[in-house]
């Protein structure tokens, strides 16, 4: 929003529900205000697998709605759109197909090495109109090295720009979708096991439902914010295991996504425990 100039005041949030999606209701009456505000609503924004938790919005009536409404259906699918190369997620994406725009990375999921951000457009010629550059010096010739259209800064922002498709494209050819998909349900299958070691320690509580490949828990502690950060510190300056932190419902969480193929039960095994050992630590030394 603050790229295309219109800034993050234009943006309307919609509240979600425990599970983390879009209130559909709500944001058709919010649109219905809008318009009555004399505003102009031109896009729905809907998630498949949110960053925090790995949450994925009813994408299906999101873009029904869209469609109802005229609006433009944008889905970032950053962290989980390519969970419909897996036939156990697939169906949870259902709805991801109506979007006018998709957003994903390949650098997460895909297993390509960071960055490899992709943007899928349904109507091309829009995406030219929006972004192909009249520059002098980015005349078309016949020939040439300037031959040929369009070029890739036709398609966004970036005038100079790496060839980020080249190791997506290898990494496809090498192992395929089919094993990129067994990949994919495999990090899920890794996270509900993590959130089977969390469930039975006591000293443990999720912080969110686990969905994907994404879990959210904390240890219990009187000052739990200062004493997770610590931990989610110490584990990463150990080499131990790197995961990182977010907000919940006002309230930090130690956030683990399981992505890399290389990742087994041990590895979260070795999690759990420096966790509650260092949990214990410090809380030890918080104690009058």
């Amino acid at each position: 929003m603050e790229m295309s100039g219109l800034g993050s005041q234009s943006l309307r949030i919609i509240s979600t529900d425990s599970l983390h999606r879009i209130r559909v209701p709500e944001l058709r009456a919010a649109i219905a205000e809008d318009r009555d505000s004399g505003l102009e609503p031109f896009l729905i924004v809907g998630t498949a697998g949110t960053v925090d938790i790995g949450a994925i919005d009813d994408l299906e009536s999101l873009g029904v709605l869209a469609a109802e409404e005229r609006l433009w259906f944008h889905v970032d699918g950053a962290c989980a759109a390519l969970g419909v190369l897996a036939s156990a997620l697939a169906p949870r994406l259902k709805g991801i197909e109506r979007a006018d725009s998709i957003a994903f990375d390949f650098h997460k999921w895909g297993q390509v090495p960071y960055d490899a951000g992709f943007l899928l457009v349904r109507d091309g010629k829009k995406q030219l109109a929006t972004f192909a550059a009249p520059a002098a010096y980015l005349r078309r010739e016949l020939s040439g090295i300037a031959a040929g259209s369009p070029w890739p800064c036709d398609f966004g922002p970036d005038l100079s720009r790496g060839f980020r498709a080249l190791k997506t494209w290898f990494t496809l050819k090498v192992y395929g979708t089919e094993q990129l998909g067994e990949v994919i349900e495999r990090t899920c299958r890794l996270a509900r096991y993590l959130e089977g070691r969390v469930l039975q320690s006591p000293r443990l509580e999720l912080a969110a439902p686990v969905q994907l490949n994404i879990v959210c828990f904390r240890y219990r502690a009187e000052d739990s914010d200062a004493v997770n950060a610590r931990i989610v510190t110490e584990l990463q300056e150990s080499g131990i295991a790197v995961p990182s932190t977010t907000i919940l419902e006002g309230r930090l969480a130690i956030r683990a996504a399981i992505v890399n193929h290389r990742t087994r039960r041990c590895d979260l095994d070795a999690l759990v425990g420096a966790v509650l050992k260092l949990g214990t630590r410090l809380q030890n030394l918080t104690r009058p």
